[in-house]
């Protein structure tokens, strides 16, 4: 997150709302065999206030109807079109937001007069 600059470090603004941030630590087992460790620093987002820190307009995950889908696999069958498919690896990082959250430094990082 550092090296795609998600965040800087800034001193802690008097009466603002300050998410506070959680680590998520997922294992990825396949057939009964642990073969991955995942770590994700996520935001707990019931400490978020809706038109503070977030605005439900602009609330959304870009996804695809199923019908969607199938009309254009339609299409491509009968005009015989390429298909291809692609996954942009952490687009959350990639994103563009225009109001500033806050997030408090991870348990043992800080004392409190910093956030992100």
């Amino acid at each position: 997150m550092i090296r795609f600059n998600v965040f800087r470090v800034v001193p802690r603004p008097p009466n603002t709302n300050i998410i506070t941030p959680k680590w998520v630590l997922p294992s990825k087992i396949q057939h009964g065999v642990l073969t991955k460790h995942k770590a994700r620093l996520v935001a707990r987002e019931f400490t978020q206030v809706s038109g503070i820190d977030y605005n439900e307009a602009h609330l959304y995950a870009p996804e695809v109807r199923l019908e969607s889908f199938r009309v254009i696999i339609s299409f491509a069958a009968l005009f015989v079109f390429d298909l291809r498919q692609f996954d942009v690896s952490a687009a959350y990082l990639h994103g563009d937001i225009n109001v500033e959250v806050y997030m408090g430094p991870l348990p043992g990082y800080g004392n409190g007069e910093f956030v992100w």
